[in-house]
């Protein structure tokens, strides 16, 4: 329940599966030592729930190669809206990020500061990351 360093006073979870998104708040909730709120979003009120969202966080698979992003709600995403996709790729949350202005993190910018991470945990040494972003094609 912790966003850069500030206590957030309400997390809210989307999930298709509405039992999957009761239990992430669960969960949650019980994590939290810092107060705050966790709540389930019902799908079909996700757009009016993202406009009042700080960051907007998709880990999950929708995006995915292969996957109908057509799965992905419509989010009204805001220029001070935080984004951050695990997916690789041009996803259509991306886009929207992009669109709007917003601070964005991709997955290729994930992948690369997990390894830059790694590699400087294993061998001591300075990450290349410049190599890396390179390397993933850029952070895009």
């Amino acid at each position: 329940q912790q966003f850069c360093g500030r206590q957030a006073a309400r997390w809210e979870a989307l999930d298709d599966d509405p039992e999957a998104a009761d239990r992430l708040c669960r969960e949650a909730r019980e994590a939290g030592r810092a107060g705050g709120t966790a709540s389930p979003v019902r799908w079909d009120a996700v757009a009016e729930e993202s406009r009042r969202c700080d960051a907007v966080v998709n880990a999950t698979t929708i995006g995915l190669a292969g996957r109908a992003e057509a799965a992905l709600p419509p989010l009204a995403i805001a220029k001070e809206t935080v984004v951050v996709d695990y997916v690789y790729g041009d996803t259509a949350l991306v886009r929207g990020a992009r669109e709007a202005g917003s601070r964005l993190v991709t997955g290729e910018a994930l992948l690369v500061r997990q390894g830059a991470l790694a590699f400087t945990l294993w061998t001591g040494q300075p990450a290349p990351e410049a190599v890396m972003t390179a390397a993933v094609g850029g952070t895009r």
